[in-house]
């Protein structure tokens, strides 16, 4: 390795991506067309957000030296994290006939086999790459966790315990892999088999952890296992230290964003935003059913319902909507082009739900006219999607307080807009925040958002789903209930969400956990209000 490349690679491991940007561009300008250079730029750049960009790159460095097999697996790496799937496999197969036991290319296919549903090729992909070099990077967990996915479509037994054989001898042979401990968490019930829970013990005693987070997924699958023991009070420690370690890393005035961002839509509403409906032939007119509510309050189960319907197509936990606003509500430019001239910009809403629309579109693997979100994060923007999305459903699903805060006290998640989670006086804050938002909410759009109770949807599931598809003017069967056996799997925060019918062992739940902390009792007011 040239000095160079040894101090770029020092920049990389240390994520200082901007300055790996800022060298190898100007090494690649003096005509220094090295691989790695390319390598290094385009992956950095794919790192700091710029994936266009780094597809960019990769194209051009493809035009440069068409047989270099590195750039081909980059490039369909890039082409997969923007959904271009169809590219994406051109880029593989070609990358294929110019070295075809090439691991990383086989890798990347797997997972676009995997994206696109076909999980017995993607699964096979995966093996060939472990049988090529047996310690590529999460080859051998790809393999387990493909094959749990294939045991829950085909809820076939032998599948399941495939996944789980793999899975454990991924924890034994890449003890750090801690993930592979976390979906074996996920399947093993502790209450009868004890010797993963031994193992977990043993790597959180002995594994020095560089990375916060991922010792935190360990302790939380580890705290999953006393819980199946019914050791509520060692659960509770584990769960205690796991959100510790990650509210180390965090921001602590976390919380203040989340209260500006009530007090701009507050103001919004008020002051700016004097109608509650545009009335526009050039609005997006598809039907958008958006579910929200806490975390961890019962979308996911309200999804797999009303996306089993034949009328409806679910999106999974789309960032359409809250990746436009959460990035917008701040931005003095929006907010001046809402309100140019001292008048409502009628002009620039309709081009907002334009191309917002287009974005639901583009995630949209049919075209069906009614599309299931069931981000929980936006009951922050009811407001603007009521204004442009004519043809929209809101429904706010609640939940026992007490039960949304532990689970999402158990869980960890893979968004930034959970980071606020780990801690317990921050999971008050943001209770509180949401109870006010939800409420301004409904004083503003009344009868138009529908509510229901997780607890009444789990002990009376046919009158509840019969008034949920009524509010949502779709037709309704009794086949809604079997959505664990044919409703795919769905994008979601947590790492990983296995699919179940409805079951009540996760109602008061929280009651197992209240000794122990004392937070859980301190949401006794903060119910919302049900007028």
């Amino acid at each position: 390795m040239n000095k160079e490349l040894f101090e770029l690679d020092k920049l990389f491991k240390s994520n200082k991506f901007d300055e790996v940007i800022s060298k190898t561009k100007k090494l690649i300008k003096k005509g220094e067309n090295f691989a790695p250079y390319y390598n290094l730029l385009g992956i950095s750049l794919d790192n700091t957000g710029e994936t266009f960009k780094a597809e960019k790159i990769f194209l051009e460095a493809i035009k440069k030296s068409s047989k270099e097999i590195s750039y081909y697996s980059n490039l369909g790496k890039v082409l997969i994290k923007q959904d271009k799937l169809k590219e994406a496999e051109n880029i593989l197969t070609q990358a294929l006939k110019i070295k075809s036991d090439d691991p990383f290319s086989l890798f990347e296919l797997g997972k676009l086999k995997k994206l696109q549903k076909n999980l017995l090729e993607a699964v096979d992909y995966f093996i060939k790459v472990y049988n090529i070099n047996s310690n590529f990077p999460n080859a051998l967990f790809m393999i387990g966790k493909t094959y749990l996915e294939i045991s829950q479509d085909s809820k076939d037994i032998k599948y399941k315990d495939l996944s789980k054989k793999k899975l454990l001898e991924c924890s034994r042979l890449f003890p750090e892999n801690v993930d592979a401990d976390f979906l074996l968490s996920e399947i093993i019930n502790y209450e009868k088999e004890k010797s993963h829970q031994k193992v977990m013990l043993n790597k959180i005693e002995n594994i020095k952890f560089d990375n916060k987070r991922r010792k935190s997924v360990l302790l939380f699958s580890i705290a999953k296992s006393f819980e199946d023991q019914k050791k509520y009070d060692q659960a509770s420690e584990f769960l205690k230290i796991a959100n510790s370690e990650i509210d180390s890393t965090i921001d602590k005035k976390i919380m203040i964003k989340y209260s500006k961002r009530f007090e701009n839509l507050k103001f919004l509403f008020n002051k700016v935003i004097n109608i509650k409906y545009l009335d526009d032939e050039g609005l997006y007119d598809k039907k958008i059913v958006c579910i929200v509510g806490m975390p961890r309050s019962g979308t996911t189960l309200l999804h797999q319902l009303i996306a089993s319907s034949k009328e409806t197509e679910g999106v999974g936990e789309s960032a359409v909507i809250p990746s436009f606003f959460e990035k917008n509500i701040f931005n003095k430019e929006f907010l001046d082009n809402i309100y140019k001239n001292k008048k409502l910009n009628i002009k620039y809403l309709i081009e907002i739900s334009k191309l917002l629309g287009n974005d639901f579109n583009k995630i949209q693997t049919t075209n069906k006219n009614t599309i299931i979100d069931k981000n929980p994060s936006n009951f922050f923007w009811i407001g603007f999607i009521k204004l442009l999305f004519p043809n929209s459903k809101i429904i706010h699903i609640r939940r026992n307080l007490k039960d949304i805060c532990l689970s999402i006290y158990k869980n960890i998640f893979g968004i930034d807009e959970m980071d606020w989670s780990y801690n317990q006086t921050n999971i008050i804050e943001y209770v509180k925040i949401y109870n006010k938002t939800i409420n301004f909410w409904k004083k503003k759009y009344g009868n138009s958002v529908y509510e229901i109770d997780y607890e009444n949807l789990i002990s009376n599931k046919n009158e509840e789903t019969k008034k949920l598809f009524s509010f949502c003017g779709l037709n309704w069967s009794e086949d809604i209930f079997d959505f664990y056996k044919t409703g795919k799997t769905i994008r979601t925060a947590s790492l990983y969400q296995v699919k179940k019918p409805i079951y009540k062992s996760s109602v008061n739940i929280s009651d197992n956990y209240s000794n122990y902390m004392n937070f859980l009792n301190d949401l006794d007011n903060l119910e919302i209000d049900k007028t």
